[in-house]
Order: C-alpha cells, then sequence, then structure tokens
C-alpha cells in the first residue's frame, strides 16, 4: 500500500522552538506550529513570529523524504 503521511520533529530557527513537520505522499506539506499558532490569523505564541506557511524547512525536509523514496524504490 505504500505510506501516506511522514512526520517528524525539527528545530525551527524561525520560531526558535521544535515544530512538526508532516509530508503527505501526495506533496503536500504542513507546520504543525504554523497549523496551531498562525494559520487562522491568531497570535498565539512567543511574541510577534515571522512564520510563513511555505518555509524552508518544510521544502527541505520534503525534499529529503521524496529523495529517500526514490532511493528505495
Amino acid at each position: 500500500m505504500g505510506w501516506k503521511i511522514t512526520a517528524t520533529k525539527l528545530f525551527c530557527d524561525t520560531v526558535k522552538e521544535w515544530v512538526t513537520i508532516m509530508v503527505y505522499h501526495d506533496g503536500t506539506t504542513r507546520c504543525g506550529y504554523y497549523e496551531r499558532h498562525l494559520a487562522k490569523g491568531g497570535t498565539r505564541g512567543k511574541g510577534k513570529v515571522r512564520c510563513y506557511e511555505k518555509c524552508t524547512l518544510l521544502a527541505a525536509y520534503k525534499e529529503d523524504v521524496f529523495q529517500r523514496e526514490e532511493i528505495v524504490d
């Protein structure tokens, strides 16, 4: 059947916290910190944070996941 989602915790230099990063098999990504604190215009969190939904941390982890998948196949 293959995988549907993979997730890990990585340290985000932008928010200075460990965040959960999720990558779905269809290529979409989600950041747990962004979803919880900022997605709906919320300001919860520690002060003003310049966090964006499409960040370099998400892109790098997504690239890593799909590169590892190519090696296995």
